[in-house]
């Protein structure tokens, strides 16, 4: 059997992403070796940003101008003025761009990536070219790390079912069509998994699906990731989805997609096959009870066939995973704990065991923990046995602020290569923290972050605008945490996302939504596909005002957080973080010093 595993655009650029080197590294232990995996987000950008490419965008400007010349009507929108002013505009700047636009690839990937100022240019050049493309496409906006398209909802599925033939709107079509479904098809393999784990791979990794399903009508086209997990009971009322796919593995994916090979080999019985939704006579089955992995029998994510040179960094950070789930997962507003059900922990040994051979396979120095949060007793025999196997790597991880997360386990962590913890704080206020359940106090927040700028790691911190009664008051005193604490924020490396409240769909504050001050919930009706919901509240500040103060309080923190690299990118800040420290330990010491 042949399987074909592929992930669609729009990822970060600096990494690749864990679950294809998941899902192909557990196949080949089963057996299963014929299997390719491509990162088609880095390829497609790799091809866009050419000279090469951008010859051929121009003749399409041109195209595109002559044809509203002609055609424009309205003041916006697409076929307009406005999209006629685009269009012109971007032909003025093309000369430019197109002279530089390799070279910002090129300083990504290589020591020009540390020079600040190189690495800030580059990725405005980078921006400034997609949004040239884009212009072609108007009101669709490319990104690095995003799609915009303002004319379609990702959560309806009679849009996606719209915007995935749309030509005029959806760059992707042709980009696919032209570059990717002739090497797609013409492999002929058995099985085609297509990882959709973002919403900024929706539109994109649908597309793909569609065109696939077109061109090669008999091939068996999957569809995994976490965007559909959480949709599994929308997914029952969406045949539309199964004209581009098969079927849809939710949850969990390696036994499901080993068995979904062995099935294809066999007597292709869908039945047998766990975390499967797929339409069978006209009726759409979810097979139930969904599994979860034995994270002990996992072994190490295979990133052969990955172009890791072709990211836009000067060296791979893996992402890699110490355990599964959230260990504490009471957090009222989290809906993440949903993806893998239950928390499980790798060995620490086994884990020892994966990262010595992705060190010596791929010559990776640095890693990415996944984990949506480190356990304290397992993470210190983690650290324990990276440094007595002198096992050399820099990393970054999540953790909570925990009353037991002691200076001593910093400073085994620091001593393992830990580089940077990224913290949930979400708020700083003591009412809210109780009211969303997160378990910690305000003085746990401030000797931990004290601890770790004093030790030398970096820290990150999520905050939230906005939760359910929040007064402006409350929000005020999160904000000011960061703002006013100059250790902090001055320390190398520190990063903070503000987060605006979105109330989501399978959030354990929606079994008791009254209870969090919650008086009505509202969701469109054409948005079948939604992720989260539309609320009134009792008392606190209304949704409209919390978005109000979430633009304050995000223009406020931008103000004393250092935005690019450590609030674009955990791994290029990691990247930055290790090359300052190595340059202050090669640094020459004063006469005299200790």
């Amino acid at each position: 059997m042949k399987v074909s595993l592929l992930f669609p655009p729009t990822w970060h650029p600096s990494q690749p992403y864990l679950s294809l080197p998941s899902l192909t590294g557990f196949l080949h232990q089963a057996g299963v070796t014929n299997v390719s995996q491509r990162d088609l987000g880095i390829e497609l950008l790799d091809q866009v940003l050419t000279r090469s490419f951008g010859e051929e965008v121009h003749q399409q400007l041109l195209d595109k101008q002559r044809d509203l010349e002609r055609t424009q009507s309205g003041d916006v929108g697409p076929g307009s003025r406005e999209h006629y002013a685009k269009v012109v505009e971007s032909l003025d700047r093309f000369s430019y761009l197109i002279d530089r636009v390799e070279l910002a690839k090129e300083t990504l990937r290589g020591e020009g990536f540390y020079d600040l100022d190189a690495y800030r240019g580059s990725l405005f050049m980078i921006d400034k070219w997609l949004e040239l493309i884009s212009s072609v496409y108007f009101p669709t906006r490319l990104t690095v790390v995003d799609n915009q398209f303002s004319n379609y909802s990702i959560y309806s599925s009679k849009d996606l079912m719209k915007v995935i033939r749309d030509e005029a709107q959806n760059p992707y079509i042709s980009l696919f069509r032209d570059r990717f479904i002739p090497s797609i098809v013409g492999d002929r393999p058995d099985i085609i998994g297509v990882s959709i784990t973002a919403t900024s791979q929706i539109i994109p990794g649908l597309t793909l699906c569609r065109l696939i399903k077109e061109t090669a009508p008999d091939l068996h086209v999957t569809i995994g990731g976490s965007i559909f997990t959480r949709l599994v009971d929308n997914i029952r009322r969406c045949p539309s989805l199964f004209d581009i796919t098969d079927d849809i593995v939710v949850f969990e994916g390696e036994t499901a997609l080993l068995e979904l090979v062995n099935q294809m080999a066999g007597k292709k019985d869908f039945s047998k096959v766990p975390n499967l939704i797929y339409r069978q006579n006209g009726k759409i089955t979810v097979n139930q009870p969904f599994y979860s992995e034995n994270v002990n029998q996992l072994p190490a994510p295979n990133y052969d066939g990955f172009p890791l040179d072709k990211y836009l960094s000067p060296e791979p950070v893996l992402p890699v995973q110490f355990s599964r789930g959230c260990y504490y997962k009471d957090c009222a507003f989290c809906a993440l704990t949903l993806d893998h059900q239950n928390f499980r922990q790798k060995d620490p040994g086994r884990t020892i065991e994966e990262l010595e051979w992705l060190k010596q396979r791929y010559g990776a120095q640095y890693f990415f923990f996944t984990d949506e949060c480190f356990a304290l007793a397992p993470t210190k025999r983690l650290c324990q046995q990276m440094i007595e196997r002198k096992l050399d790597i820099k990393w970054t991880c999540e953790m909570r602020f925990e009353k037991n997360l002691s200076r001593e386990l910093l400073t085994s962590m620091r001593d393992a290569g830990c580089l940077k913890i990224v913290f949930g704080l979400e708020s700083f206020n003591q009412r809210i923290m109780d009211f969303m359940k997160k378990g910690i106090k305000q003085e746990w927040v401030r000797r931990i972050a004290d601890d770790c700028v004093d030790l030398g790691i970096a820290v990150h911190c999520y905050i939230i605008v906005g939760f359910p009664t929040e007064k402006e008051e409350e929000a005020l005193e999160t904000m000011n945490f960061v703002v006013e604490n100059k250790k902090l924020h001055d320390s190398f490396g520190f990063s903070c996302q503000p987060c605006l409240f979105d109330l989501e769909k399978e959030a354990p504050i929606m079994s008791d939504p009254g209870g969090y001050g919650i008086r009505r919930i509202m969701r469109p009706s054409a948005e079948d596909l939604s992720l989260g919901f539309f609320y009134e509240v009792q008392e606190g500040m209304t949704p409209e005002q919390s978005e109000k103060l979430y633009q304050y309080v995000y223009e406020r923190i931008s103000e004393v957080v250092c935005e690019l690299p450590f609030n674009y990118s955990m791994a290029d800040g990691l990247l930055y973080i290790a090359r300052e420290k190595a340059q202050a330990g090669r640094a020459p010491q004063p006469i005299g010093s200790a």
